[in-house]
């Protein structure tokens, strides 16, 4: 056995014991400069999860059931990826408690800008359209879309980056052969074709609800920005969010009403500082991404936005909107605004629906929320 499959063995062991992770490894290697008698110094200072730890790298029980773990990735076709490994995230490698071992199925992503899209399992229809429009924004200028796969929101973040052809990363709270939800799988099976799936724990481990705030804590440190579009007041995706700014990533939220509950929580991220999002071309801006021209690189057809005012517009367009709410929204006579539309509509920089809805264009010149 060489070195390197020797250390990744350990390091698969060692994940084996729930709960255990870099935090815990860190921990080892100081005790055990420290302490002469090392598996009876943790023993007597009562810490089980150190000990435990210990017989995992050591025992013959462990070295089966780790065994056990990659022959179910083998029949399964999922991948160990160990940390410290070229193949494990960059990002989330960064983080103290980061995971040992991640159990990989799909593609890795190409892409070096992610971004985590979360929010509510019980959204509004416009809600779940924001998220699907702003994701697949994002996903055409190259960012790798990260969420949960949860119902609502998360589902919708999946949903647009894959209509947008882009790369999505689902982590989830249970083994990555264990659908859940489980009106999930045709979510999930096109997600492994064109993204990927991802857990710390292994195969056939139950969605228990203890680990989907462990799950969540992935969810940020494999992205460079959290984005909470919408979540009322008890929200796993407020806990995403507290992980986030404990990671040092961008934490940015979509406003609602105050008087709605659905936003009540995204509405307080808002209040204690996170930047606000209105579209895409805010979360590019905030990450210092798109070279100061932001939203004119973001758009298709062949024609660009020609001005402030066309920006403005094509950024309020992540998701459809009605005529009358983009006059008021972005406080535009009516007049002018038609005359905007129009020609902007000619250029196939967005598209008219039924009822005078519009939509902004994908660089393929068709809606985003339209493609398959």
């Amino acid at each position: 056995m060489t070195r390197e499959q020797s250390s990744a063995d350990i390091l698969l062991r060692f994940s084996l014991v729930e709960g255990f992770n870099a935090r815990h490894l860190s921990r080892l290697g100081e005790l055990r400069d420290r302490l002469s008698s090392f598996a009876d110094g943790i023993s007597r200072r009562g810490d089980s999860l150190l000990h435990q730890g210990i017989e995992a790298a050591t025992s013959r029980e462990a070295g089966e059931k780790a065994e056990e773990v990659r022959e179910a990735c083998a029949r399964i076709g999922a991948r160990i990826v160990t940390l410290g490994s070229e193949d494990y995230p960059a990002l989330l490698s960064s983080i103290p408690d980061a995971p040992l071992v991640l159990y990989w199925r799909g593609s890795l992503p190409t892409g070096g800008n992610p971004v985590a899209i979360v929010g509510s399992r019980a959204p509004t229809d416009s809600g779940k359209e924001f998220a699907r429009g702003l994701s697949a924004d994002l996903a055409l200028q190259g960012v790798t879309v990260v969420s949960g796969m949860a119902r609502g929101i998360d589902a919708s973040a999946h949903e647009g980056a894959l209509a947008a052809g882009g790369e999505t990363v689902a982590v989830l709270g249970c083994g990555v052969d264990v659908l859940y939800p489980p009106e999930a799988g045709r979510l999930r099976e096109t997600i492994l074709g064109r993204g990927a799936v991802v857990s710390e724990f292994p195969p056939g481990a139950l969605p228990l609800p203890r680990r989907f705030p462990e799950r969540n804590r992935l969810i940020s440190g494999m992205a460079r920005a959290v984005v909470v579009a919408e979540a009322p007041a008890r929200s796993g995706a407020l806990i995403t969010a507290r992980f986030a700014l404990e990671q040092g990533r961008e934490v940015m939220a979509v406003p609602g009403s105050p008087a709605f509950p659905h936003t009540e929580g995204s509405n307080r991220l808002l209040q204690e500082g996170a930047a606000i999002v209105t579209g895409a071309p805010d979360v590019l801006q905030a990450l210092g991404w798109g070279g100061g021209g932001g939203l004119p690189d973001m758009v298709g057809g062949k024609e660009k936005a020609r001005d402030d005012l066309e920006r403005r517009i094509l950024g309020f367009l992540s998701s459809e909107r009605h005529m009358n709410e983009i006059a008021v929204s972005l406080d535009v006579p009516v007049p002018e605004l038609l005359s905007r539309l129009l020609d902007m509509e000619f250029r196939k920089l967005l598209e008219r629906r039924r009822g005078d809805y519009y939509k902004q264009m994908s660089k393929s010149g068709r809606p985003a929320h339209d493609r398959v």
